[in-house]
């Protein structure tokens, strides 16, 4: 049995503190991991202990002695600057930590204006995210190419910001399987069991509306790997969080959305989408929870009861305000794409042509034109698969490729001939 690591020791000991534990209990599960990680550091760093930073506050607030009574006000701004060099998030955590237990114990801090300043200086501007409608989501899946409006539109149905970077094909497959019928919402989930979020832990049973399901249906069509991830990059390795990151950022600017000065659009307020969506549609928050993964407090019997049918039908509830093929016209959208992939295509392979050369490429082109294979379509409403596009491309190339004399070459030709057999 492996031994516990020494500061996972450390931490399970301050939260049975007498001084620390009843203070943290009054935070939820995510910040009372961060106040106590944070709180853990200053003891660390300033070597001391609860018990001494309580008795030696309530002395120092007693002291006639101005530069004693702010004592801990100076250590934990001498503590700030010390931390702030490592990492701005972790000395914020600090100083908010600190002011919180001493709070707690009805013993403030009271900074000085001057030393108050120190905490803004060289610090990177605090953002609010911007709340994105489904105007502005209709927006960017207009703009985006197939593999983005797929990842979107997930981020969209499910509010689960990088946690979509894990999912699998075999996943999504299974989901499409045990649908009721075509048009019902596809439950990530494996059946009767949940998934967890990678950064909580937390149980959830994310669904994928109807044009999420569409939209991975399509992407699909297009690969060429054969990666076990449901998104993945051009070199066919898995989604990282802050790729998907930069793709919103870049079709929130593509598409121009007006986002206020002071605000941003990462992933993250596809999160807020989702539960404003939810929300709308009268669904309660125990519901709401499971289905992004949310820490639902106190209620851990209500997991047995949120079967995956139950949530299916709350999910239905939510989904007319998640989708957008009522604001998009989506076959238009699917043509438009056609051509771009037709494109980017061609130029591929016009690169090959170039560095292989006429003759090697010729050779190739043919064989790939003259294999057969049968993979089975609908022209009407998806995309054509990856092969035969590539067939139909090099087949246009080849025909392109064979020369034929002009007709002025024809005549000055002829009378030659006429001539010599004179």
């Amino acid at each position: 049995m492996k031994a516990e690591p020494k500061r996972a020791k450390n931490l399970r000991r301050l939260e049975k503190d007498k001084l620390v534990g009843p203070w943290l209990r009054g935070y939820k599960k995510g910040s009372r991991r961060i106040y106590r990680s944070a709180f853990n550091m200053f003891l660390k760093w300033a070597k001391t202990t609860p018990k001494q930073m309580i008795a030696e506050r309530k002395a120092d607030m007693k002291n006639e002695d101005d530069a004693e009574r702010h004592r801990y006000e100076r250590l934990v701004l001498d503590c700030f600057k010390k931390k702030k060099a490592e990492s701005a998030s972790s000395a914020f955590s600090i100083v908010k930590a600190i002011r919180a237990f001493f709070d707690y114990h009805y013993l403030p801090l009271k900074f000085r204006r001057q030393e108050a300043q120190e905490f803004s200086k060289g610090v990177k501007p605090v953002f609010v995210d911007y709340l994105p409608t489904r105007e502005d989501l209709k927006a960017m899946v207009e703009v985006a190419d197939v593999r983005d409006r797929g990842v979107l539109l997930t981020e969209a149905s499910t509010g689960l910001s990088g946690d979509v970077c894990e999912f699998t094909r075999q996943q999504f497959e299974q989901g499409l399987t045990r649908r009721a019928a075509p048009h019902d919402p596809v439950c990530m989930a494996p059946r009767g069991d949940y998934l967890r979020r990678v950064k909580t832990n937390v149980r959830m049973r994310p669904f994928l509306t109807r044009d999420a399901t569409q939209a991975i249906q399509i992407y699909f069509k297009t690969r060429k790997d054969d990666a076990p991830w449901l998104f993945v990059d051009k070199s066919g390795n898995k989604l990282t969080p802050d790729a998907i990151n930069k793709m919103v950022q870049r079709l929130a600017e593509k598409a121009a959305l007006p986002i206020p000065e002071g605000q941003r659009i990462r992933m993250h307020c596809f999160r807020k989408f989702f539960n404003e969506a939810a929300n709308n549609a009268d669904i309660t928050r125990e519901w709401i929870c499971i289905l992004y993964g949310h820490e639902i407090e106190g209620s851990e019997d209500f997991y047995a009861t949120a079967t995956e049918d139950k949530l299916r039908e709350k999910f239905k509830r939510a989904e007319p305000q998640l989708s957008i093929s009522r604001l998009s016209n989506m076959a238009l959208l699917r043509k438009e794409h056609e051509v771009a992939l037709d494109d980017h295509e061609r130029e591929e392979f016009e690169g090959m042509k170039r560095y292989v050369g006429k003759k090697k490429f010729r050779r190739w082109a043919e064989f790939e034109v003259s294999i057969k294979r049968t993979i089975k379509w609908d022209p009407e409403t998806e995309y054509e698969p990856a092969l035969y596009r590539r067939q139909r491309i090099l087949n246009e190339m080849l025909n392109e490729m064979v020369v034929t004399p002009s007709k002025k070459f024809k005549k000055q030709t002829a009378p030659r001939e006429r001539k010599r057999g004179a």
